[in-house]
């Protein structure tokens, strides 16, 4: 049993974050890419908040604006993403997920997915409602976070 105590969620958000990210390095591994996981991120952020600017998915991914400069411009120069001035502010620009970006993602995602369905596939009943519970949480708990 989980404790409700500081410490004890404290202990189970670790285990989340930890557990989480080696299910999807694991997953993404096995998936094989050309792209690097920072690309892959870059359209995924896009893919579920829409257009955002070069800074803000640097803020998102913990890089350096220069470093995401970087992958936006190949992401942009494969027209995998596409830039467009800001509304809000004509010296910015936002980037945006171009169709191909989006297919790329998915052909991506479904090749993990591919790459673990054995695993998940050999579990109870039980066991795969949890995960799909799991998977609910953790996306409730992600768009909180987002929105704080």
């Amino acid at each position: 049993m989980i404790s409700r105590s500081p410490e004890g969620i404290d202990q189970l958000a670790a285990r989340l974050i930890s557990q989480g990210s080696r299910f999807a390095r694991t997953a993404s591994r096995r998936a094989g890419t050309q792209r690097s996981l920072i690309a892959l991120r870059v359209l995924a952020n896009l893919r579920q908040e829409g257009d955002l600017r070069v800074g803000e998915l640097a803020l998102r991914e913990a890089i350096t604006q220069p470093a995401m400069t970087a992958t936006v411009n190949r992401l942009e120069a494969d027209g995998l993403v596409a830039r467009s001035a800001d509304p809000s502010d004509a010296r910015a620009s936002v980037v945006s997920l171009t169709e191909a970006g989006a297919r790329e993602l998915h052909e991506f995602r479904m090749r993990a997915a591919a790459e673990v369905r054995p695993a998940i596939a050999g579990l109870g009943e039980d066991d795969l409602a949890v995960l799909a519970r799991a998977a609910d949480l953790l996306e409730e708990l992600a768009d909180r976070l987002n929105r704080e």
